[in-house]
């Protein structure tokens, strides 16, 4: 390998030698050029012409592009000739943006869904039906199988069961309002059976309330009616009924220590103050005073609403009831009367009204489901929240949110 390379490098520096040879038998020898100097430089560019040294001087050499190019001016009056001239002109408007021509039907139904089951509730309720993935499937109406049966409707006769049970959780639901308060003052003015707040203002006291049969002969409990004051507060069932259908998981009248009062609250002593014939032959120690929440004693079978330390954080929590929503409606059943009336009846109006978000919660499920208003098996968690409220959904209440046949 040694000696192949050492012939490689003689035959390649007698090839160089030869090349030279060549080159200077033919006058062309590589002869090096001396480094110019700054000196012969500064010479070389004092002997250029003055034609040579102008900026409008044409390049020896351009592009295609740059030979095409108006030549650039270098006189300030033609630069500000041309500077007028562009400032002159009239600026382009930019074109307005464009509108989407194709919207999400998903978004648009859900956002008509929302629109529907707002209520004006600003302060929430004592209760809430929290929704399982089931229940939340259901509600929210999304599914292609709905859609198809959506698409079909108007295929079915009017007020036929398909077409009711088809149709959209907006389409059927009827927008209701919640009656308005009536006239009326409910302050005793020196009255002799009227007995005094927290506040020292003094309250007659009425009587107990009477009891509608159901409309048009429906089926369902019949609504509670209250003197003329408090005649827009319809709730269907009694404090005896609450008691023993099953209400909070048998904590009703537990031992607590209030926030509010700042002391415990004894069950005994609030248990005490209502008939005793409300809750004769109950397990008072499991059904009422239960310091553990148990759902089989609750009407449905199931578990609703939130704590009283939930309800006492949330604000909803008013001395003269320490108890909540339904320590203030017992009472206010056997007729006790205070300034806390319309703040209690307006969160029972929210949930239970016309306009009710429970109640019209319950009444979309049931349409959904292609159920009948008394199929207890749907939504037993928003049916016992309503229970709690001292409602129960009626036939006649159900169908005034559904569409007129005609």
């Amino acid at each position: 390998m040694d000696e192949d390379e050492d012939d490689y490098e003689k035959i390649r520096l007698e090839n160089m030698r030869a090349n030279a040879e060549l080159m200077e038998s033919l006058g062309l020898g590589s002869e090096k050029k001396p480094k110019p100097t700054s000196a012969s430089l500064r010479a070389r560019a004092s002997k250029r012409s003055p034609s040579e040294m102008t900026p409008d001087a044409e390049p020896s050499r351009s592009s295609s592009r740059l030979a095409d190019r108006p030549r650039r001016s270098y006189n300030e009056s033609d630069t500000n000739k041309e500077m007028r001239k562009q400032m002159s002109q009239p600026k382009r408007e930019k074109p307005p943006p464009r509108e989407g021509f194709r919207k999400s039907a998903r978004h648009a139904e859900g956002r008509k869904r929302y629109e529907e089951v707002d209520t004006d509730d600003s302060e929430g309720g004592d209760a809430w039906a929290p929704s399982s993935s089931r229940e939340g499937s259901d509600e929210e109406g999304g599914s292609s199988k709905s859609r198809r049966v959506r698409r079909r409707r108007d295929a079915q006769p009017r007020g036929s069961i398909m077409h009711t049970n088809a149709l959209s959780y907006t389409d059927v639901l009827k927008r209701l309002k919640n009656p308005t308060a009536p006239g009326g003052d409910p302050v005793g003015n020196g009255d002799p059976n009227a007995e005094s707040d927290e506040e020292g203002n003094d309250f007659p006291r009425q009587p107990l309330p009477s009891r509608e049969p159901p409309r048009d002969g429906k089926q369902g409990k019949g609504t509670l009616i209250f003197e003329n004051a408090n005649r827009h507060f319809r709730p269907n069932v009694t404090p005896e009924e609450m008691l023993r259908g099953g209400v909070f998981g048998g904590t009703a009248f537990r031992p607590y220590r209030s926030a509010v009062l700042h002391r415990k609250l004894e069950s005994t002593d609030d248990l005490s103050e209502f008939p005793e014939s409300w809750y004769a032959e109950l397990d008072a120690s499991h059904e009422l005073t239960s310091p553990d929440y148990d759902p089989s004693v609750n009407r449905y079978g199931v578990k609703a609403g939130q704590t009283l330390e939930e309800w006492e954080n949330n604000g909803w929590i008013k001395r003269q009831d320490p108890r909540g929503w339904w320590q203030w409606y017992f009472r206010f059943y056997l007729g006790r009367r205070s300034k806390d009336d319309a703040r209690q009846i307006g969160r029972w109006q929210k949930a239970c009204g016309p306009a009710g978000r429970f109640k019209r919660s319950l009444v979309s499920k049931i349409v959904r489901s292609h159920a009948t208003w008394d199929d207890e098996s749907v939504s037993p968690v928003v049916r016992q929240t309503l229970f709690h409220w001292a409602y129960e959904l009626t036939e006649s209440d159900y169908e005034d949110y559904l569409p007129d046949a005609s």
